[in-house]
């Protein structure tokens, strides 16, 4: 028996590989893209799209590069219609914007799996490129107590219905206070792909007032990054980004030491950032976040409400898209 190939056979065997091969590079090179959109997002999150001729603008003007974008209508419970997905998506590709999917569906536990799988291949049929990933919380899993079992059993329906997003946890201060066995019961990095961090300096105590509120609030912002990195960030598996979403909003009728100031919204991404990219792992981090865009949410403003915020949002985007920029990091 001759052990000799005829060509032909020889062709179509060479082309199947390569077109094997072909495919492996092209997932390759897709996901490597994802991870750097991921590690360069900046978003401002808002509870509608941002459609509108003059915000939309502005929001490119500012340099961000994502929209955050909810299945639901608003702040309701109301599912979007697959017209409103597909218009969102399109809006969003045209002005050629990423997507970070929010799915809060702790607010709503009465969806099924097999919702959540329609939901998310409903999305997917419409904006598979344009969507970078998925998160299901809607506020610090140690506030809410979505305990880590219930977010692995969420991701996984989310890694076999949309393999190629990424799946975002999501933490805050409520997650530093507590016990190591008690966080326990809501954090663990095995449970998603990246992790949201947020970090609300200002909610509590007040704005600082000392003589020299700029380097006090450096200060507080690094050591609250830092804090998080020593229980959280440093936990992280290798690949894995942490994304900080700073405060840029305050409520309508506060006291002005209740709202944030320009320069505290600058801080906060600079020296935020910085202190975020000092964890090991989180060098190629240059992703900022802020909470909020605008005033959707009931008596709220936000950055499209402040003119010297956009400005310090404006700045702070602009620095993290040139890496050899230095960074003010002043004790």
């Amino acid at each position: 028996i001759s052990c000799m190939i005829p060509k032909h056979i020889t062709l179509v065997l060479f082309l199947g590989f390569a077109n094997t091969l072909s495919a492996d590079m092209g997932r390759d090179v897709q996901s490597a893209l994802r991870r750097y959109q991921i590690a360069h997002m900046r978003i401002a999150a808002a509870d509608r799209l941002i459609e509108q001729p003059d915000e939309i603008a502005a929001y490119i003007g500012a340099r961000f590069n994502t929209l955050a974008l909810y299945d639901t209508e608003d702040s309701s419970s109301l599912l979007k219609s697959e017209e409103r997905i597909a218009y969102e998506v399109e809006f969003a590709r045209a002005h050629g914007l990423h997507i970070l999917l929010g799915k809060a569906t702790e607010v709503s536990p009465a969806a099924t799996d097999d919702e959540v799988r329609e939901r998310l291949t409903l999305w997917a049929t419409h904006g598979h490129d344009v969507i970078l990933g998925v998160f299901f919380l809607h506020d610090d899993a140690c506030l809410i107590q979505t305990t880590v079992e219930r977010q692995r059993h969420l991701y996984a329906i989310a890694h076999e219905t949309v393999p190629d997003w990424y799946v975002f946890g999501m933490i805050g201060g409520f997650c530093y206070g507590p016990p190591e066995e008690e966080v326990a019961r809501y954090f663990d990095p095995y449970a998603f792909d990246h992790l949201i961090i947020l970090m609300y300096p200002l909610n509590g105590g007040g704005l600082v007032t000392s003589v020299d509120p700029d380097n006090e609030m450096r200060r507080y912002v690094m050591n609250y990054v830092q804090q998080m990195g020593e229980r959280f960030i440093s936990r992280l598996r290798p690949g894995q980004f942490a994304v900080l979403v700073i405060q840029s909003f305050a409520y309508y009728g506060e006291p002005a030491t209740q709202m944030p100031r320009a320069a505290d919204i600058d801080i906060q991404a600079k020296a935020g950032n910085a202190a975020l990219r000092e964890i090991q792992g989180q060098a190629a981090n240059r992703s900022l976040a802020y909470f909020l865009w605008d005033g959707s949410r009931g008596g709220m403003f936000g950055l499209w409400q402040r003119p010297d915020w956009m400005a310090a949002a404006e700045g702070a985007n602009r620095l993290s898209e040139d890496p050899a920029k230095a960074v003010d990091r002043q004790p």
